[in-house]
């Protein structure tokens, strides 16, 4: 629901023209400061995955040129990312050559996912507060991802895009709209899940919320969603039921071609190296002795059954000291390299803070909401502390967490500033000595700050470090 923060759209040709020049200048410093990050910090095509990605789109346009039929990934990396890349690759390039052209064409998608999140938001948030997260979203990380060869800035949109249907859906309705939503929110699950395979938790996770959530109203009397009427049991649970039949129905669906040759070669539909084996190693150099060396990215690996890891065989094999200080190094890892490397941390600060100062200040407003949409609470909660501890269980294995964690900050800050532009919370104010603060300051607070960074201290963080890993 738009709220009134005291922003509008310009009035006059003169308030377009410096909201045009605004727009310029930032959208200039985007691609500037991306595409020399590209030239003077990316410059190893061997870093990060993304010789891989550049090895599979060479492939993918091989088989689709008939001259080689070949697996793409080794059910490591996944296709849609490199069938991107694959679409512009001319076999006259040189690897190199191919490395700077799929840098140049990550900025450009980058802003094309952007101007995506851009539209949603301030289709679903007042304008103030879809301006700040922008913003945040962009000059935040995205254009420390941008000049890569890598696949986590698709990933991340798709997965956002994603959630906030799923969002949707939890909200209990079920018309046409619903429908809709649900054969679109399946089929970005599974566009997710085809750029990098770390979306099955979340449609576990709404899946499971959901179903458990249906199963207890069916045994109350609660109203309808769409009327408000009291709605007879077996009706809206069948129609409810119909929706998730249509949603996972759809994610299969997009996914079927991709998992369909998983089970003819692996034996397994959802199979991955990484959530199959590697997770449940104790690190990378494991891992590569292990089922890396027995072939796991062209078939099973030929191990005995009783080599392979897994969880049960990770949890016989280790204390809970011993996970617990592994979960707490990979926490650690999160903290201090997204701090380190990126311009987001002071934000996320700032915006769990507020959302904690809303919470404490309208307590049973807090409430009220909860009880409204438990739910929406359940998923968000369930969503947030199964994510957090397997990112930071894995760290091990991929040597860092930061480009996992970074997935989930737009799905973060959007929940935030929902919060935030919901009523009551929008009307909460705060004295400091003379001044009288509202809600609504906050996202021109942001906004202001990060511009001021943009323009002072964004730039030599940008030319400072690899942010590939």
């Amino acid at each position: 629901m738009a709220v009134d923060t005291g922003v509008s759209l310009p009035r006059t040709r003169a308030g377009w023209l410096l909201l045009g020049v605004a727009f310029a200048a930032l959208l200039s410093f985007y691609v500037v400061g991306a595409t020399e990050h590209a030239r003077v910090v990316n410059t190893a095509r061997a870093r990060a995955d993304q010789s891989g990605y550049l090895w599979d789109a060479v492939a993918i346009h091989r088989n689709w040129q008939g001259t080689q039929d070949e697996l793409i990934g080794e059910r490591n990396r996944m296709p849609l990312y490199p069938g991107f890349l694959a679409l512009f690759y001319d076999p006259a390039l040189s690897p190199d050559a191919f490395f700077e052209l799929g840098k140049r064409l990550n900025i450009r998608l980058s802003l094309v996912l952007l101007l995506v999140i851009s539209l949603v938001a301030h289709w679903r948030l007042p304008t103030a507060w879809a301006s700040a997260f922008t913003l945040v979203v962009a000059f935040g990380y995205f254009i420390f991802k941008a000049g890569y060869a890598q696949s986590e800035l698709l990933f991340y949109t798709f997965l956002f895009l994603a959630f906030l249907a799923q969002v949707h859906l939890l909200g209990g309705g079920t018309g046409r709209r619903e429908a809709g939503v649900a054969v679109l929110g399946g089929s970005l699950a599974a566009l997710a899940h085809l750029t990098k395979a770390a979306a099955l938790p979340l449609v576990g996770l709404f899946t499971g919320v959901y179903v458990v959530w249906e199963i207890g109203l069916f045994f109350s009397h609660a109203p309808d969603a769409d009327s408000g009427a009291p709605a007879p049991r077996g009706t809206r649970a069948l129609r409810r039921g119909a929706l998730l039949a249509v949603y996972v129905a759809a994610f299969l669906a997009v996914l079927f071609p991709y998992i369909s040759n998983s089970h003819r070669v692996f034996g397994h539909y959802f199979y991955n190296v990484n959530t199959t084996f590697y997770i449940w190693y104790d690190d990378w150099p494991a891992a590569s002795i292990g089922t890396y060396q027995h072939g796991d990215g062209v078939g099973w690996p030929t191990l005995p059954p009783e080599q392979l890891p897994s969880m049960a065989r990770y949890w016989r094999e280790h204390s809970i000291a011993q996970i617990a200080a592994r979960l707490a190094d990979g926490l650690r890892d999160i903290v201090v390299v997204t701090y380190q490397r990126f311009w987001i941390a002071k934000f996320l600060v700032a915006y769990l803070a507020f959302a904690l100062a809303l919470l404490l200040s309208a307590r049973r407003a807090a409430r009220d909401l909860i009880a409204a949409h438990l739910p929406l609470a359940l998923f968000l909660a369930a969503y947030a502390v199964a994510y957090v501890l397997a990112i930071a269980f894995y760290k091990p294995i991929s040597g860092t967490t930061t480009r996992m964690f970074l997935a989930h900050v737009a799905p973060l800050l959007f929940t935030l500033s929902a919060l935030g532009a919901h009523p009551p919370f929008r009307d909460v104010q705060w004295r400091v000595g003379r001044l009288t603060l509202s809600a609504a300051h906050f996202p021109l607070a942001v906004s202001a700050v990060l511009l001021l960074d943009i323009a002072f201290m964004l730039w030599p963080r940008l030319l400072a470090d690899f942010t590939g890993y």
